[in-house]
């Protein structure tokens, strides 16, 4: 039974090489290019977020909030179909540079079981409470292709970027002495600030069959910036499918890991002068699907 894994697996390796070789002879033959070194690109997917974030926003004049579980504690989806998008330019043979944006916005509505300490508002239990969280994401990436093939392509991988973090917490109602979910007094809290973000690591791209293509990914980092510290791990896999010179289908997947901490500061001023402090700890899945132009 070993003999006959160990054959089948040489079999296969043998027909993905076959197939590789055969590749370019099969481009010509039905007009196809090798898609692999394109000067510019555009790729539109639709992405399914898999999230889970924990936030602490502190008072500003001094103390701790709560750290609070946005999934457990305020009823937020983890789960959102959100846009993506992302342009690439390949202005020399080694070197590529990519531009793109994630959206992740959620929302939610819950009566609070516990009580929380968002900034300068106390909600007590009881109150309903309706919450308004933005994750979104601008990403910025450089790639310099050390291997460079007809068939693949490996480099060190650089990215930078932004992370647009805004939480709102708007008490709707509360259990008062009319009874549960009388209406009161509508009142609130919200921070919101941008978190630079940054990683290195390395990147691939494989051709690995006559209209099939292979990218993975993968970089993190960790730094200390004045009161903010952060860490960092991204990565991901695609695989794209082009039905002529032009246009291909996407299917990939991303990871990201962010934990950011904002400590305070002796004059209270935050991080660059914003007057936010606390910490975010930021995890994300996203299964993507779309169409990719290239020109």
């Amino acid at each position: 039974m070993r003999h006959v894994g160990c054959l089948s697996l040489a079999v296969g390796l043998a027909l993905i090489c076959a197939d590789a070789a055969q590749a370019q002879d099969s481009a010509q033959t039905q007009g196809l290019r090798n898609n692999l070194y394109p000067k510019f690109e555009l790729g539109v997917d639709g992405t399914l977020l898999r999230m889970s974030e924990n936030i602490r926003i502190d008072p500003d004049g001094g103390g701790e909030g709560t750290e609070i579980n946005v999934e457990d504690v305020l009823g937020v989806s983890r789960t959102t179909l959100q846009p993506r998008a992302a342009f690439r330019w390949r202005p020399w043979h080694r070197h590529e540079f990519e531009v793109g944006f994630q959206r992740a916005v959620r929302s939610a509505e819950k009566v609070l079981t516990d009580t929380v300490v968002y900034r300068d508002k106390t909600f007590a239990a009881g109150l309903r409470l309706n919450s308004n969280l933005r994750t979104s994401q601008l990403f910025l990436n450089w790639r310099w292709a050390f291997t460079r093939k007809e068939n693949t392509q490996i480099g060190f991988a650089l990215g930078l970027g932004a992370l647009f973090l805004k939480s709102e917490l708007n008490a709707v109602a509360g259990a008062t002495a009319g009874g549960a979910d009388t209406a009161i007094t509508q009142f609130g809290d919200s921070a919101s600030f941008t978190a630079p973000t940054g990683s290195v690591g390395a990147y691939g791209r494989f051709r690995i069959g006559n209209r099939w293509y292979l990218e993975p990914d993968l970089r993190f980092i960790y730094v200390k910036i004045s009161n903010l510290k952060a860490g960092v791990i991204e990565g991901g896999l695609a695989t794209r499918y082009f039905f002529s010179n032009t246009i291909g289908a996407e299917l990939g997947y991303g990871l990201g890991w962010y934990h950011v901490t904002l400590e305070r500061t002796p004059d209270n001023s935050g991080f660059l002068g914003i007057g936010v402090t606390g910490k975010i700890k930021y995890v994300v899945n996203g299964l993507r699907g779309g169409l990719v132009f290239q020109f």
